[in-house]
């Protein structure tokens, strides 16, 4: 007999959500890279590099200082909920799982609520460092004149690393409504 109550293995959670993160980083850091090895000086490459991973020193109590909105209505408006479909732990992805785990859940406790809200500051720290170093590619490009470079940055910039950041905002300002 068949538990109704079965779980995905780790092994196949991490496959699932390997796969967004996969897709996008190529499509986005594939033409990043194919800019940088052709066009950029490799002291301005390392030096964008050291000032974007300055990122990492952020403290988490700065990120509330930019943090678009306190209500979901702002983010929605901006398609965050549709950026939120294609991404690890997605609407997409947890929809393919609850095909064969209908009781899945990727929170299922106040301590994975925590855990969840920690890990989002990580992803925004994470895609505010990538935003940094595409904001300085794409400057760089603008400076050499390679106009449709830095267009092709400043969109991937934004899809890679701005909605994302927004995401992670989003997903805090709905654990701060699910606990009021």
């Amino acid at each position: 007999m068949e538990d109704k109550h079965l779980t995905p293995s780790p092994a196949l959670l991490a496959f699932y959500n390997a796969i967004p993160n996969v897709v996008w980083s190529v499509l986005s850091l594939g033409p990043l890279s194919v800019f940088c090895y052709q066009h950029m000086a490799r002291p301005w490459l390392y030096g964008a590099l050291a000032v974007s991973l300055l990122g990492y020193a952020v403290p988490r109590a700065w990120f509330r200082w930019w943090q678009l909105s306190g209500s979901v209505a702002a983010y929605r408006r901006l398609g965050v909920h549709v950026a939120n479909q294609f991404t690890q732990h997605g609407s997409f992805i947890n929809g393919l799982l609850r095909r064969r785990y209908p009781h899945y859940r990727h929170v299922q406790s106040r301590a994975a609520v925590a855990a969840l809200r920690q890990h989002t500051y990580h992803l925004e720290q994470f895609h505010l460092v990538g935003f940094l170093f595409f904001l300085f590619a794409a400057g760089y490009a603008a400076a050499l004149g390679r106009v449709g470079w830095g267009l092709v940055l400043s969109v991937l910039n934004m899809l890679y690393n701005v909605y994302p950041m927004w995401l992670q905002q989003y997903i805090r300002v709905r654990l701060d409504g699910a606990h009021r």
